[in-house]
C-alpha cells in the first residue's frame, strides 16, 4: 500500500480502497503544473497508463481528432515520422491507441512487460507534449486534409486520413443520427459541433488554428494521468515530473465545457441521408431526452437499467409498443454516460412517412402504462442481476480491465475534480438500487426523465436519394472553379506541394531516428508456449473437454454440436436460429419472461455458429453450433433447466415473431455491413475459392444476407417452408452423436454435470434426418457492392499453399511487415485509407482488405506488387527483431479464464497440438530478412488467384466496373 510520503512532487489529495478493482484509488496533485493524477494500485500484471486532455471542440472541422492522429507522427525525443507504427512494430503492448470524444482525447497504452510499460508511456508523453507538428506542416497535410493535384491535367481533389476516415463515418445513417441527436439537445455547448470532424468543414481548419488548439489544450495543467497495476508508481511518477511536467508553469486552461440549459419545450431537428438510387427508403425517428448528471453514478446505473428493461431486453414492452404499432422495423435504444449532460435515445428505424407524430404518442403512451401500472419488478431485478454479474466477472474481452476503468473513470473526473473516483464502485449502487425496486423510485425516473422533462429533442433522418453523390459533385465543381480561378503559379504552387508531400511520405525515417525510439530484445521474450488445458473425459455420456482455470467461483460451459453434416441448403438456417433463440416465447415462458428468468438466475445464455480449421486434413473445417452458458456453481442447476427449456421448447413456428425477428435482422444487418465492410469483403472474395471461407459466407456473411432480404421481402408467401427448415435444422443439429462439451472452471465436473446431461441427452433429438456434407459448387464471382457510402472496402485473397509452400508461423512476422510497412504506407499514409490489413490462415489462405479507403484499383494494385516488396524485403537485425517482438505481443496477449478455455477448446477441435504452437513460435522467433523474402512465392500463389470483392460508393464502382465480374446494389 503506497504512502503519502511516496509521492515526492505530488499533492496527495484522496485515497480509497477500491473491492471492485481489488486495490486501492489514490488522487494527486502535480504541485507545479496542477496536473491531477490517479492511481490504482493492485496486483494486475496488465498495466495501464493514459493520459488525456480536455478537448472541447469550438468548429466541425475537427482539429481535435486530427491532432490525435498527429501528434503520434514523430516528436522531439522519437524524431521518427510514425513512433506510433515502430511502437507496435517492437513493443510487447497489450494495448495501444488514441481516442477522440466529444470533449476529450486520450493516450492510453498497456503492457504485461515492466520496461516495455515504461517505454510506450516516455514516447506518449513525448508525443502529446513536444510532437513534430510544429517543425513539419505535411503532418496535418497528412492525417487531416490537402489539396492534390499531381499535373496539371489532373482534377483538383481533398485527401487525407482523417477527412476519409470521416467521409466513411459521414456515410453511416447510425452515425449521422447521432451527431445530430447531440446537436439538437446540446445545441449551445461544444456538443453541438462534430469533434472528429465533417467532411465538409475539414477543409476550413488552418495551420495556425490546428497548432493553436495544441498549444492552448495539450498543457499539463489540463492534463489527467492515470496510472494502474502492479506499477512501480514512485519511480513512474518521479519520471514524469522530470522529464516533462517540471518543465512548465501552472496556467489557466479554458476548457471547461459549459451547461446546456434546459428548454421550456421540446425541439425539433430534421435532416436527410443518402440512399443510391436502388436502396429501399426508410426514415429514422427519434425521441431523445438530456437525462441526468454523468457524475451521478447511481442514476446513471438506473438509467442504464431503465435502457435495458424498457427497451433491450427480449419482450421489452416500450420496445414491443413500437413494433406492434407499425412504426418502423426495428427499435434501438442507447443512454449515453460519456458526456457531462448523458442523452437517452429512443429510435425507430426504416419507419414510413408521415408517422412522426404517431410515433411520439406511442412512446409517450408507452412509458405513462409503464408509470401508472408499475414496472415488472422481477424484470428490474434480473437486470440488476445481470449487470451485478458482469461487473464481478469484469471480463472486457479483448481490452485490458485497466484501460475501461479508466475510461470510465474520466466520465467523472472530467467534469469535476473532487469526484475522481465517484465511478469507481457500481456494486454498491446497484445493491441501493435493488432496495428501491419496490419504492416507485424506477417509476418516478420515468417520469423525472421522459414524460416531465422538456429537455428533449425529436430528431428525423429523411432517406434522400443520391445525396452523397450530389454532395460530391458540387465539391468537384466548386474545386474545378477554384482551379480554373488559380493563375500558372499558384497552380504550379500546388503540384509542387502535392510531390512534396508524396516525397514526404516515400521517405523513410533515418536508421539514427529510429533508433532513438525505444524497443526491447528477444531476451526479454519466452521461447515457451502458453500450454493447453484440455482434459477430456466423459460426462453423462457425452465426451467432454475439461480446461482447469480459476474462474472465481464461475462455471463456463460450451455445448457444441458439429454441424459438418448439415445439408447445405440449411445453413442459413441454423445461423438464422440462433437469433430467434431467446426471442421468441416457449413452452412455459414468453419471450420476455425467459429473459427475466434467465438473467435472474444465471449469467448467461448465448447461441452462436462458428468455425474450425481441421490442420489435418486439406480444406478441412468443422462448422458448429455453440450454446455457451456461465453460472455460478450452485447455479447450474437452474442453468440446465433453461438451457432446455429454450433449445427444446422454443416456439419456431410462431410465424408472427418470426416475420418480426428477420425484419428487425435485416434492417440490423443494412448498417452493419456497409460498416464493416473490410470483414464482410474479405470474406466474400476468399468465399469464391475456399471451400471453409464459402460455408461462413453462406451462415454469417453477405450470402446470409442475401438470403435474409429475400425472406423479409417474401416472407408471407415463404413461411410455411422457413418453419419446415428450421425444425429440419434442430433435428439435423441437435443430437447426442454431434454434442461435445467444452467446461472450464475448477470444479468437479462429473459429480456438477453427470446426471444433468444424462437427463439432456435423451432429450435430444433421435428420429432419423438426412445428413449431407456440404459439396459447395466453387465460382469466382469478382463482386461490386454498391452503397451510398462515401468511401470503399477492398479486398483480394486466395491459396498461398502448393508444394514446397506449408503454412509456417513466419508468415505472422510477415502479417506484421504488411500491416505497419508495406500497407501502412502505401494504402493508408500515401492512399489516405483509414485501415487495411491482412490475414494468413493455417488452412493455407489469405486475404488483404482495406477500410474506409478512398481509392479501389490504386489499392488492388498495391495488392498485386506486394509478392515484389518481399522479394526485396530488407532490414536490419534491430527492424527484424522489433517485428517479432510486435508479432509476439499479439500471440501473447493476456486473456481471461474464458478465453483461455475458449482456446484450449478450439486448439482440441481443431487438432492443433502444443507441439505444433511451439514450433510456430520458434518461425516466429528464429525468423530472418532471408525467411521473409522466401514467403514471395506465397504472396504471389495467392494474388493469382485473382479474387476480387470491394464494397463502397456506387459511383465509384460504376467507374471501375471493369474490375469486377458483376457489380449490384448491396441492400436490394
Amino acid at each position: 500500500m503506497l504512502k503519502e510520503t511516496d509521492f515526492k512532487n505530488y499533492s496527495f489529495i484522496q485515497k480509497e480502497e477500491i473491492e471492485e478493482l481489488n486495490g486501492y484509488g489514490y488522487v494527486l496533485e502535480h504541485k507545479k503544473t496542477g496536473a491531477r493524477v490517479l492511481l490504482v494500485e493492485n496486483d494486475d500484471t496488465n498495466k495501464v497508463f493514459s493520459i488525456a486532455f480536455r478537448t472541447p471542440p469550438a468548429d466541425d472541422t475537427g482539429v481535435a481528432h486530427i491532432l490525435e492522429h498527429s501528434v503520434l507522427c514523430g516528436s522531439d525525443k522519437f524524431p521518427s515520422k510514425d513512433p506510433f507504427i515502430e511502437l507496435a512494430k517492437g513493443s510487447l503492448n497489450t494495448f495501444l491507441n488514441a481516442m477522440t470524444y466529444p470533449d476529450k482525447t486520450v493516450y492510453p497504452i498497456a503492457s504485461c512487460n515492466d520496461q516495455d510499460y515504461h517505454n510506450l508511456m516516455h514516447v506518449y508523453l513525448d508525443a502529446v507534449f513536444h510532437p513534430n507538428i510544429y517543425k513539419r506542416d505535411e503532418i496535418l497535410k497528412q492525417e487531416g486534409w490537402h489539396y492534390e493535384i499531381a499535373d496539371r491535367d489532373d482534377e483538383l481533389k481533398f485527401n487525407g486520413v482523417v477527412y476519409n476516415e470521416m467521409k466513411g463515418v459521414f456515410s453511416s445513417p447510425d452515425d449521422v443520427l447521432a451527431r445530430k441527436i447531440q446537436e439538437a439537445l446540446l445545441k449551445d455547448t461544444p456538443y453541438a459541433y462534430e469533434s472528429g470532424g465533417d467532411p465538409d468543414a475539414i477543409p476550413e481548419l488552418t495551420r495556425e488554428k490546428f497548432l493553436d488548439f495544441h498549444s492552448k489544450y495539450y498543457h499539463p495543467s489540463n492534463s489527467y494521468i492515470y496510472l494502474y497495476g502492479n506499477v512501480d508508481f514512485a519511480k513512474e511518477l518521479e519520471f514524469i515530473d522530470e522529464e516533462y511536467l517540471s518543465h512548465y508553469e501552472k496556467k489557466v486552461v479554458d476548457s471547461e465545457v459549459a451547461l446546456q440549459k434546459p428548454f421550456l419545450t421540446p425541439e425539433t431537428l430534421k435532416d436527410t441521408y443518402s440512399v443510391s438510387e436502388e436502396e429501399e427508403e426508410g426514415v429514422y425517428l427519434s425521441y431523445n431526452v438530456a437525462a441526468g448528471d454523468s457524475c451521478d453514478n447511481e442514476r446513471g446505473l438506473a438509467m442504464q437499467i431503465l435502457d435495458y428493461v424498457l427497451f433491450t431486453m427480449p419482450g421489452a414492452p416500450v420496445r414491443k409498443k413500437l413494433i406492434d404499432a407499425g412504426l418502423g422495423k426495428d427499435v434501438d435504444s442507447y443512454y449515453d454516460g460519456g458526456i457531462q449532460q448523458p442523452l437517452f435515445s429512443i429510435i425507430v428505424k426504416n419507419a414510413g412517412k408521415g408517422k412522426e407524430d404517431l410515433f411520439i404518442q406511442t412512446v409517450e403512451e408507452a412509458l405513462k402504462e409503464q408509470v401508472e401500472k408499475g414496472l415488472n419488478k422481477k424484470a428490474i431485478y434480473s437486470a440488476i442481476n445481470n449487470y451485478e454479474f458482469k461487473y464481478r466477472e469484469a471480463d472486457f474481452g479483448r481490452f485490458p480491465k485497466g484501460l475501461i476503468y479508466g475510461l470510465n473513470f474520466l466520465n467523472s473526473w472530467l467534469y469535476d475534480d473532487a469526484k475522481a473516483l465517484e465511478l469507481a464502485d457500481s456494486l454498491t449502487p446497484l445493491a441501493t438500487l435493488k432496495e428501491k425496486v419496490d419504492t416507485g423510485y424506477f417509476e418516478q425516473l420515468i417520469k423525472e426523465s421522459f414524460l416531465d422533462n422538456t429537455h428533449k429533442a425529436y430528431v428525423y433522418l429523411y432517406p434522400e436519394e443520391g445525396k452523397n453523390e450530389r454532395l460530391e459533385e458540387e465539391l468537384k465543381a466548386q474545386l474545378a472553379k477554384m482551379k480554373n480561378k488559380l493563375n500558372s503559379k499558384q497552380l504550379n504552387y500546388l503540384i509542387e506541394d502535392t510531390k512534396k508531400l508524396k516525397e514526404f511520405q516515400e521517405t523513410p525515417s533515418t536508421q539514427e531516428e529510429l533508433e532513438k525510439i525505444p524497443t526491447l530484445s528477444l531476451s526479454d521474450i519466452s521461447r515457451e508456449v502458453r500450454p493447453f488445458k484440455n482434459k477430456e473425459m466423459v460426462i453423462g455420456d457425452t465426451t467432454a473437454v475439461v480446461h482447469e482455470y480459476h474462474t472465481n467461483g464461475i462455471v463456463y460451459s460450451d455445448f457444441c454440436f458439429d454441424m459438418l453434416e448439415l445439408p447445405e441448403e440449411l445453413i442459413p438456417y441454423a445461423t438464422l436460429l440462433t437469433e430467434i433463440y431467446r426471442y421468441v416465447d416457449t413452452e412455459h415462458f414468453s419471450y420476455n419472461d425467459l429473459a427475466t428468468e434467465i438473467n435472474l438466475k444465471i449469467g448467461g445464455l448465448s447461441f452462436q455458429t462458428g468455425m474450425n480449421v481441421l490442420v489435418w486434413k486439406k480444406d478441412g473445417y468443422r462448422p458448429y453450433f455453440s450454446i455457451q452458458m456461465k453460472c455460478m456453481e450452485e447455479q447450474v442447476a437452474d442453468g440446465m433447466a433453461l438451457l432446455k427449456e429454450v433449445l427444446l421448447n422454443s416456439k419456431v413456428d410462431d410465424k408472427k415473431r418470426l416475420k418480426e425477428i428477420i425484419s428487425e435482422l435485416r434492417t440490423k444487418m443494412d448498417t452493419r455491413i456497409p460498416a464493416s465492410g473490410h470483414v464482410y469483403a474479405a470474406n466474400r472474395a476468399l468465399s469464391y475459392v475456399d471451400p471453409m471461407m464459402k460455408y461462413k459466407d453462406t451462415a454469417e456473411g453477405i450470402g446470409f444476407y442475401e438470403f435474409i432480404k429475400k425472406l423479409d421481402k417474401n416472407f408471407d408467401s415463404n413461411a410455411e417452408l422457413l418453419v419446415k427448415q428450421l425444425v429440419r435444422a434442430q433435428m439435423c443439429i441437435f443430437r447426442k452423436e454431434n454434442l461435445t462439451l467444452s467446461l472450464t472452471g475448477e470444479f468437479n465436473f462429473k459429480s456438477l454435470l453427470e446426471g444433468e446431461m444424462l437427463q439432456f441427452n435423451r432429450m435430444l433429438y433421435e428420429m432419423p434426418c438426412v445428413k449431407a456434407v456440404p459439396t459447395f459448387n466453387m465460382e469466382k464471382k469478382n463482386e461490386g457492392f454498391k452503397t451510398a457510402s462515401k468511401v470503399q472496402y477492398v479486398a483480394s485473397g486466395g491459396c498461398f499453399e502448393k508444394e514446397g509452400q506449408e503454412y509456417t508461423g513466419a508468415l505472422k512476422v510477415l502479417k506484421t511487415i504488411f500491416s505497419y510497412d508495406y500497407l501502412w504506407v502505401n494504402v493508408r499514409v500515401t492512399g489516405g485509407a483509414y485501415g487495411c490489413m491482412c490475414s494468413f490462415s493455417r488452412n493455407g489462405y489469405g486475404f488483404f482488405t482495406s477500410y474506409r479507403d478512398p481509392n479501389l484499383s490504386a489499392t488492388l494494385d498495391v495488392y498485386k506488387k506486394a509478392a515484389e516488396y518481399v522479394r526485396n524485403f530488407e532490414a536490419g537485425q534491430r527492424d527484424m527483431t522489433k517485428y517479432i517482438i510486435g508479432t509476439i505481443s499479439g500471440i501473447d496477449q493476456p486473456l481471461e479464464p474464458a478465453a483461455l478455455g475458449d482456446r484450449s477448446f478450439h486448439a482440441y477441435q481443431s487438432g492443433v497440438t502444443v507441439e505444433m504452437i511451439q514450433k510456430e513460435r520458434n518461425q516466429v522467433l528464429d525468423a530472418t530478412e532471408e525467411t521473409i523474402r522466401s514467403l514471395a512465392g506465397y504472396i504471389e500463389t495467392m494474388m493469382d488467384a485473382g479474387t476480387v470483392c470491394a464494397i463502397g460508393n456506387d459511383r465509384k464502382l460504376e467507374e471501375e466496373k471493369e474490375l469486377f465480374k458483376q457489380v449490384s446494389s448491396l441492400t436490394q
